[in-house]
């Protein structure tokens, strides 16, 4: 039998997750992130037009709000109101 410390190196050398090749800049990234968390991969597209449109700490803190409330059956929607909502009170 193989010690633990020999397993385990040999489980992180093979196991090394691969970067997703489509995700080639900072808004890619954040929109997989927030259509994955949203549970709405259909929308990946309006995600990554906010990405590149929004400050990603922004986008991010309403991420978090949506992800606390518990009760949202549809977190997308919740999240594309609030980011709207916002900007509209940002401009006024």
């Amino acid at each position: 039998m193989e010690s633990i410390g020999k397993i385990a190196k040999f489980q992180t050398k093979t196991a090394k997750a691969r970067p997703n090749s489509h995700l080639h800049s900072p808004a890619h990234v954040l929109a997989d992130e927030l259509s994955l968390k949203l549970r709405d991969k259909k929308h990946f597209a309006l995600y990554l037009g906010m990405a590149k449109k929004f400050d990603h700490q922004y986008l991010r803190k309403i991420l978090g709000e949506v992800m606390e409330s518990r009760d949202v059956k549809t977190p997308g929607k919740l999240f594309t109101f609030l980011v709207k909502k916002n900007n509209q009170e940002n401009k006024s």
